[in-house]
């Protein structure tokens, strides 16, 4: 695996695996209505132009998963972790996150949020440290959805290898 800033080639893979992502994790967590039409939208709102702060994973012949990190007054935030659907548990997800961490050194932290309904991400968050804040609505795809904020205080558990 190797991981590199994205770049403008890569909109089109980012885009198709930010919905496969998104269709696959977000069933049943939203209504199936949402992951259609607005979804589509959504994903050609943020994919038309590339955004900056994005790390894409790759092998030699696809890409596997990204993170996008956002400076955020001396907390960046992790505004998007995905890894393609079937390859999920694999590690790449693992060594994002450490890539995100790894930009994030000279704040220290970092954080991000989760959808609560999403037992899955919220395991692999805790295994690596993360610590959920209280309770927040946010919208999603125009839908209200509950969130816990997810708040890494220490960067040491996220560095690659451990």
């Amino acid at each position: 695996m190797i991981l590199s800033p994205a770049t403008p080639a890569d909109l089109s893979e980012l885009r198709a695996l930010h919905h496969a992502s998104w269709a696959s994790a977000y069933r049943g967590m939203v209504p199936d209505a949402a992951l259609a039409a607005p979804l589509d939208d959504h994903m050609a709102r943020t994919w038309s132009d590339l955004p900056a702060g994005l790390t894409v994973a790759r092998n030699d012949t696809q890409l596997l998963g990204f993170v996008r990190l956002i400076p955020n007054n001396g907390w960046p935030y992790v505004d998007n972790l995905h890894v393609a659907p079937d390859l999920r548990g694999g590690g790449v997800g693992r060594a994002l996150i450490g890539a995100a961490a790894q930009q994030a050194t000279s704040e220290g932290r970092l954080w991000l949020t989760v959808l609560a309904a999403n037992s899955g991400a919220r395991r692999f968050y805790a295994r690596l440290g993360g610590v959920e804040g209280a309770r927040i609505t946010e919208s999603l795809l125009g839908l209200p959805v509950v969130t816990f904020p997810v708040i890494w205080a220490r960067l040491a558990p996220l560095a690659p290898g451990r």
